[in-house]
């Protein structure tokens, strides 16, 4: 009888210890490890108010991340940075397990932080633009000069950037950021554009039974010779849901890009058993190249 309580206390210890607990928000690559954050603790600081360190900790609390010092650390100081703290120095992150076994890992962190100036934004430049005027880059960019120079804004200011000139074919736009820190604790923002060949739409190519290759082709507005939108297949696909099989996804659209010829050709493989009405072409990349400004 000792022997089969002994197995019941087992069988429910690893049971328990290998409970899949519920994340609030979950970051991991691998949803059978990892660590849930109970705890986060931050000490060091000495001008951020301690309503700024609430939320900062509160938004980790419940959520589970890849057991990643470094990972974690980055996070932290993106917290930080999302506050205008630009120049933030996590000095030491200490991750404790609080049951080695469990899945995820529930830790505490306590972690010693230096968030130093809390700068604003000054100006934002940009160098080398020719397709958009500054005005219009400008817009893509929510901050305005005085306020705190917050990351997040930022990067969506930077994507706004891409969906811009993707939207508008320049698929090999790249825009370099420099941050300027100023003594004032101001932080000026300079742009400079490599914005590459303008694409225009190329064949079309949809891979499917002549009617309903016929009506799929009805739909497709981007006329071959117009500039290339990289935002229109999706809204293509979104738009055109009931006319494509359930199984179908944005893995089944082939984009084969034509640098050279500044050409995009688009093949939608509805039916794999049909035969294309062209060869599927290739992606013909042109030489890389950078400025001397891309190179400061």
């Amino acid at each position: 009888m000792a022997s089969v309580h002994r197995a019941l206390f087992f069988a429910l210890l690893f049971s328990s210890a290998f409970l899949v607990a519920e994340c609030t928000h979950d970051h991991r690559t691998n949803k059978n490890a990892g660590i849930l954050v109970t705890d986060f603790t931050i000490s060091g600081t000495q001008t951020i108010s301690a309503t700024d360190l609430a939320r900062m900790t509160t938004a980790f609390i419940g959520s589970c991340f890849d057991e990643d010092s470094e990972e974690m650390e980055e996070r932290l100081r993106a917290s930080f940075q999302d506050r205008g703290y630009f120049k933030v120095e996590v000095k030491t992150l200490r991750v404790k397990p609080a049951d080695p076994l469990g899945v995820p890992k529930p830790v505490t962190i306590e972690a010693e932080v230096s968030e130093g100036l809390r700068y604003r934004l000054g100006q934002i430049t940009f160098v080398d633009n020719h397709a958009f005027d500054a005005d219009t880059l400008r817009r893509e960019f929510s901050l305005k000069a005085g306020e705190v120079f917050e990351r997040d804004k930022i990067a969506r200011g930077l994507e706004g950037l891409r969906k811009l000139y993707g939207s508008s074919g320049f698929l090999d736009y790249m825009a370099i950021p420099e941050t300027r820190f100023d003594s004032n604790a101001t932080t000026s923002l300079i742009m400079t554009f490599d914005e590459g060949p303008q694409y225009h739409m190329g064949k079309l190519d949809i891979v499917a039974a002549k009617e309903a290759a016929a009506r799929l082709r009805s739909e497709w507005k981007l006329a071959e010779g117009a500039v290339y939108d990289a935002t229109y297949v999706d809204h293509y696909l979104d738009d055109n849901r009931a006319l494509l099989p359930v199984s179908f996804s944005r893995e089944n659209v082939q984009i084969f890009q034509n640098c050279p010829d500044a050409l995009v050709e688009v093949q939608m493989i509805i039916d794999p058993d049909e035969e294309p009405s062209h060869p599927a072409p290739k992606n013909v990349e042109c030489a890389k190249h950078e400025s001397k400004d891309m190179q400061k």
